[in-house]
């Protein structure tokens, strides 16, 4: 039996977005049943840390009725007295049904799909890619904005170049058509081949300009963290490119809410460090001070990669 993997945004489809968005609406509209995933267990392998990622997934296992395993560092593992990823990997799938995977070397998530059972979802892979943002952040957009993606103008401020779940997240806005402008502080644009995938998959159009000629005309504008501290080994960060981000960026203000639109909102790529002002975070347009549906997020994620049927 063929396993459905969630390695990176190249393995998701606009009919895998467009399915975890009706179970998103699904379980907005009727709540999540708690014995829909009665017996089925995730696997929380985190070799770096997490607030979020794995708390969601566990949280939204937890609501559909089943269990977790969690592994945070591998120094509770064989893994301490040398056995190998790739059998670790292999046991874990054989104490689980799925397994929400972030690791430090960039291409673990492969790794990890070449050797297990069941499916493989990627919460960050070194610095090359965080999957699981792709239909994460469609579901946080869709659920702050109430109103469909298509065609909507995001506005991407910070980091991209350096930036894993960027870089995933990008190619998934062209499955809707959506326009893409980003103030990379002049110095660290998109990889070019996660541009040429965006508008390969239908982005209306990608350009790069000043955040100040732009914010007042997206509907949503997403901050990148600063600083990949935890995620790019220090070895291969250099002091200079530190400093040269710390220089350029901005941190938003209440003057730059002003710019924003009413209709519009604010979303941030956590955790925080500098990259937003205290005093913006009353806002009623600040996404990430408000309470985030995890549950339904990662419910609709884990369901349909766990081939659960959900009521239309």
């Amino acid at each position: 039996m063929t396993v459905k993997h969630m390695i990176q945004s190249t393995d998701i489809t606009k009919s895998d977005c467009e399915e975890m968005i009706r179970r998103f609406n699904y379980f907005s509209k009727h709540g999540i049943s708690p014995d829909l995933a009665r017996g089925k267990i995730v696997a929380t392998l985190f070799f770096q840390p997490s607030t979020r990622t794995m708390n969601a997934f566990q949280m939204g296992m937890m609501r559909m009725g089943g269990g977790w395993l969690g592994v945070t560092g591998e120094e509770s593992l064989s893994l301490a007295k040398g056995e190998s990823f790739e059998d670790t990997i292999r046991e874990y799938s054989c104490f689980s049904d799925i397994i929400v995977l972030r690791h430090q070397d960039d291409d673990s998530a492969e790794r990890a799909a070449a050797n297990s059972y069941v499916p493989i979802l990627n919460g960050g892979s070194g610095s090359r890619e965080h999957t699981l943002s792709c239909p994460w952040i469609l579901l946080e957009i869709l659920y702050y904005l109430k109103r469909p993606l298509d065609n909507l103008k995001i506005g991407i401020y910070g980091t991209p170049e350096i930036n894993r779940v960027t870089k995933a997240m990008v190619p998934i806005f062209g499955f809707f058509n959506m326009e893409l402008v980003i103030d990379d502080l002049g110095h660290f644009p998109l990889p070019k081949e996660v541009e040429e995938q965006a508008m390969s998959n239908g982005l209306k159009s990608l350009r790069y300009d000043k955040l100040d000629n732009f914010i007042g005309d997206v509907d949503a504008l997403i901050l990148t963290r600063g600083l990949q501290k935890g995620i790019i080994p220090a070895d291969k960060f250099s002091k200079e490119k530190e400093e040269l981000i710390l220089k350029e960026y901005k941190p938003i203000t209440v003057e730059h809410m002003q710019k924003l639109r009413d209709d519009a909102i604010l979303f941030m790529i956590k955790p925080r460090i500098f990259e937003v002002d205290t005093a913006v975070d009353s806002d009623a347009r600040a996404t990430y001070s408000k309470r985030e549906p995890y549950d339904l997020m990662a419910a609709s994620i884990l369901s349909y990669y766990l081939g659960i049927d959900v009521g239309e």
